[in-house]
């Protein structure tokens, strides 16, 4: 499983304008550093994926989504804060525009997702730029050798967590919940039922699209 050395090891390579092979929750992703243009422009070369398309902010430590959240509205913010850390993917605004490299065709939101983890994978603690670590429209890799060998071969650092579910995260659009519109399930995928019910939990109303 994961070890501190591993991690630091996958840090020091994203730091330096590298990517890697990270786990979630749900699916294993490909990620670079929010905050390196280079390793940006990399993984969006090697997964073949343009640049209009948006990907998600990765984060796995509290420090991080905190400052994630420190922008937004109390509504949003706690909309957000009864989905994550878990399986889902929030779309927010970005009204700072620190999040402008993931945000593609749809600038002023973006696709928030901090997984349920623990263990060495919280020591990876900068924010990543994030996605599925599989062809484009294929399968969701569950285990590392479900990678393509094109990604998964690359020279990358993969971080092995075991097998995880292999289901994409549900993804919810909270840009209108401040407005007292209700939250948007816009991809049903992992635990969509406890989605809406932590959703609801905090008093947020809950359509899907």
């Amino acid at each position: 499983m994961i070890g501190s050395a591993d991690v630091a090891a996958a840090r020091d390579a994203l730091l330096g304008g590298g990517l890697a092979i990270v786990p979630t929750d749900t699916v294993y992703g490909l990620a670079a550093a929010l905050d390196s243009p280079d390793g940006i422009d990399a993984l969006y070369a090697l997964k073949q994926r343009p640049r209009s398309q948006p990907c998600q902010v990765l984060v796995y430590t509290e420090r991080l989504l905190a400052q994630a959240l420190a922008p937004l509205d109390q509504v949003t913010a706690r909309a957000v804060r009864a989905l994550l850390p878990g399986p889902a993917t929030c779309i927010v605004p970005d009204p700072t525009g620190r999040y402008a490299a993931a945000t593609g065709d749809q600038p002023g939101a973006v696709g928030l997702r901090a997984p349920s983890m623990d263990g060495a994978i919280l020591e990876l603690d900068i924010p990543l730029l994030a996605t599925s670590a599989n062809d484009p429209g294929g399968p969701d890799p569950a285990v590392l050798d479900d990678i393509p060998v094109r990604l998964g071969h690359a020279g990358l650092i993969g971080l092995n967590a075991g097998r995880l579910p292999g289901v994409a995260s549900t993804v919810v659009d909270l840009r209108h919940v401040a407005r007292g519109e209700p939250a948007m399930l816009i991809r049903q995928g992992a635990d969509p039922v406890g989605v809406r019910r932590r959703l609801q939990s905090a008093g947020i109303a809950v359509a899907e699209q």
